[in-house]
């Protein structure tokens, strides 16, 4: 339907920026083939969906664009076409557009399949977006946001996991020393190399110089244990010790979670005790203090 450009008006909720600051990447700026999305109000037609497009008409000099006239809808409906407006306009950072990703799918309980369908931002678009607020160093997040790391570079940064490594590789970017066609490479040794410095791994990557590989630390060489002499007399005193407190214990009323705990406790001093007492007798079980009992001789008559 086709709509006078004077009695539509922007959606105050939506960011009316002009340009993207610093380095921020433009690679959201393409003007969406889709019309303009409005919905019809008693005081005209606000605009929900592509406002770029409705600026080019304007620039343009014309009076009328055509647009998809909505006579309601939903709020779930126009939080979509709020995500897709602001991934479309650029003017959004990518840190605050990757958490309303987020805080859209976690209200609504919906996979990042669903809002790319929901949307018509790509699932793989979506997936970059929320990894850099689940992944990224939070300090280099704020770069994104002021546009000092492009979106590009962050998102290949953040398949680090070691923010301190993050943080090497995105320094030189961040100070305009490196462009952006060396991060994908330079990440992906990182990745494979982890004893290479990243200044190595930059050097090699940009000036094609081979950094040898760091031999890995030696596992540390665990000695053995030294045997040592056990002492009698201790022991003695301390199953004597035993002995008598459990002797006492016969006499107590015990809580049942402790009961459980000293009986889990007694099993293992059993354990131990059977293991010491075949050990004692030379290695033969079944030795017992008890007299062995005869039964009498038949006498014949």
């Amino acid at each position: 339907m086709k709509i006078p450009i004077d009695q539509i008006f922007p959606d105050p909720d939506l960011p009316r920026s002009t340009k993207p600051n610093g380095r921020r990447e433009n690679t959201r700026s393409v003007r969406s083939k889709r019309d303009p999305v409005v919905l019809s109000t008693e005081n005209g037609y606000l605009l929900l969906a592509g406002e770029r497009k409705l600026t080019a008409a304007k620039e343009a000099g014309e009076t009328i664009v055509e647009c998809t006239v909505k006579e309601e809808v939903t709020v779930q409906e126009r939080w979509e076409l709020s995500l897709a407006e602001q991934y479309h306009s650029s003017l959004v950072p990518a840190m605050e557009l990757g958490k309303a990703f987020m805080d859209y799918r976690d209200t609504h309980g919906v996979t990042q399949q669903e809002l790319a369908r929901r949307t018509g931002i790509t699932p793989g678009t979506i997936h970059h977006y929320e990894s850099l607020i689940r992944t990224l160093d939070p300090g280099l997040g704020e770069k994104v946001n002021s546009g000092e790391l492009t979106f590009k570079e962050a998102r290949s940064i953040a398949d680090i996991e070691d923010h301190v490594r993050q943080r090497e590789i995105a320094q030189p970017f961040i100070e305009g020393r490196l462009s952006s066609v060396h991060v994908e490479r330079i990440v992906g040794r990182a990745k494979t190399s982890t004893t290479l410095s990243i200044e190595d791994i930059i050097d090699e990557v940009v000036n094609g110089k081979r950094a040898p590989e760091r031999e890995p630390e030696p596992a540390p060489v665990i000695q053995p244990a030294i045997p040592v002499e056990a002492d009698t007399v201790l022991i003695e005193n301390a199953v004597l010790k035993i002995a008598g407190e459990l002797d006492a214990m016969q006499l107590q009323v015990i809580p049942e979670y402790r009961r459980l705990k000293l009986i889990s406790s007694l099993r293992i001093l059993d354990s131990r005790l059977k293991s010491a007492l075949l050990n004692l007798n030379g290695g033969v079980a079944g030795i017992s203090a008890i007299p062995r009992q005869y039964a009498p001789r038949k006498v014949t008559v």
